[in-house]
């Protein structure tokens, strides 16, 4: 095999080492947050996994959105680690408010207000 085709073939796995590196910032990131004192392991799992799916899910369909439209292999990757982050974000912040109602300590309006009033 030529160094031309070897270096095809690199490039056509790209993408897939591109998947996994955006799906474990999600993981990496999540078990950062997650050390914290008093919280059981099994809601630590749980917020890893949804944590980490939550991230590949972003995190793959940007990369592969990226790589339609502009063909960079790279830009694609750093496009889709920073959505796939800010999903992975976005997610455990919604599952904390939702453990917290559930919990009854987050204060929820019964009826949205207008914008009148204060």
């Amino acid at each position: 095999m030529s160094t031309e085709q070897q270096m095809q073939q690199g490039l056509e796995n790209l993408p897939t080492w591109l998947l996994v590196l955006v799906a474990l910032a999600g993981l990496v990131g999540e078990m950062r947050q997650a050390d914290l004192p008093g919280v059981a392991m099994s809601e630590i799992i749980k917020r890893v996994l949804l944590r980490f799916g939550s991230s590949a899910l972003f995190g793959m369909a940007t990369l592969l959105l990226a790589l339609a439209f502009w063909k960079d292999p790279y830009v694609a990757g750093a496009l889709a680690i920073g959505v796939g982050l800010l999903g992975a974000d976005i997610t455990g912040a919604i599952y904390a408010r939702w453990l917290a109602k559930k919990v009854g300590v987050c204060d929820v309006p019964s009826k949205p207000r207008a914008d009148g009033d204060a």
